[in-house]
């Protein structure tokens, strides 16, 4: 699937108080046959659990009326099962739709009131890393995508280009560290000099990713342990720089309150670094506090959407904890898109 087009003449205000980016919803022109044949199938799932209320309601009708006038004890033992598992296929009916899978545009639309700025695709284990699609295969339609994701964000960021991206989603597996890597390359492609920096202090994955060695890194920086320029390593990407997260501790939530952070974004975002600009692979939003404490301190968010895979009412929840620790999440990135 191609990524959205943003029309080019949205652009973004700037709030005097927060400093916050404000986005504008940005249209799509028109939809393929896949989306076509996903709203087909959702009005036929939509009709099914009709069609079974309405049997319910007959069976119901009809139990009760054979009951007041020949009353039946074996039969009604029966009935009593075929009813529970009528209502236990009813309930699934009705789970299953209130919290589906996010599965297209129009329903992560109806969850998340924000601009869809990036369309990444699936791809065959043939392909090779995908994390790497972007350094290794230019020519990729995951390279294509990010490429995308790149030219939207400096439309939407236009008035106000940012200093540090915060990347993060709602729980873990959803792309969002291989949204980070793409991402940052695609940066570092254009010109920039980028430092990535992985966050996550419980579930670390960059060091992984680019095989370095993690024995130190920002949770040495945050604990006062190591100065900042000891830890940041090149890459084979030219211009991209990273930082990876350290030992894994159980103190992240500390670590991530400390002031050391708050320096380093703050720096950042007044032109006093090193580096263009700093992208952070945050933690997952939901189960901990992780992710609230680096999103508050910076002024632009995305959030990864995995297609087919993040629940509605668990990204709903994650969007509203977003939302109460006052993260500006500039748009979406929608993942694993068939």
């Amino acid at each position: 699937m191609s990524t959205h087009k943003l029309l080019s003449e949205q652009q973004t205000t700037l709030s005097s108080e927060k400093g916050f980016i404000h986005v504008p919803t940005f249209e799509t022109d028109g939809t393929s046959f896949r989306e076509e044949l996903q709203k087909f199938r959702m009005i036929t799932k939509r009709r099914e659990k009709t069609l079974l209320g309405v049997y319910l309601g007959v069976f119901l009708f009809v139990l009760f009326t054979m009951e007041g006038l020949q009353p039946n004890l074996p039969r009604n033992f029966v009935l009593s099962f075929i009813l529970g598992l009528c209502a236990g296929i009813l309930a699934a009916f009705v789970r299953e739709g209130t919290d589906a899978a996010i599965k297209n545009r129009e329903m992560l639309a109806r969850v998340l009131p924000l601009p869809l700025l990036g369309v990444a695709p699936v791809i065959s284990k043939k392909a090779g890393s995908y994390a790497f699609q972007s350094a290794k295969n230019p020519d990729s339609t995951v390279a294509a995508a990010f490429r995308a994701l790149h030219s939207n964000l400096l439309i939407v960021t236009q008035q106000s280009q940012p200093k540090v991206i915060n990347i993060t989603s709602t729980d873990a597996s959803e792309g969002k560290s291989s949204t980070s890597i793409n991402l940052a390359t695609q940066y570092a492609q254009a010109g920039s000099k980028v430092l990535l920096i992985d966050a996550d202090l419980r579930r670390p994955t960059l060091h992984k990713h680019f095989e370095m060695d993690n024995t130190k890194g920002l949770g040495n920086y945050l604990a006062g342990m190591d100065p900042l320029d000891n830890l940041i390593r090149p890459t084979f990407i030219s211009g991209l720089h990273v930082m990876t997260s350290g030992p894994i501790t159980p103190h992240a939530v500390e670590l991530l309150s400390s002031q050391p952070l708050t320096q380093l974004i703050s720096n950042a975002e007044q032109g006093h670094s090193d580096f263009d600009l700093i992208i952070i692979d945050s933690p997952p939003v939901m189960g901990m506090a992780d992710a609230l404490l680096i999103g508050n301190r910076v002024h632009a968010t995305l959030l990864v959407v995995a297609c087919n895979e993040t629940r509605r009412r668990p990204l709903h929840a994650a969007f509203e904890r977003l939302k109460q620790s006052r993260t500006n999440i500039i748009g979406v990135v929608m993942t694993k898109v068939r």
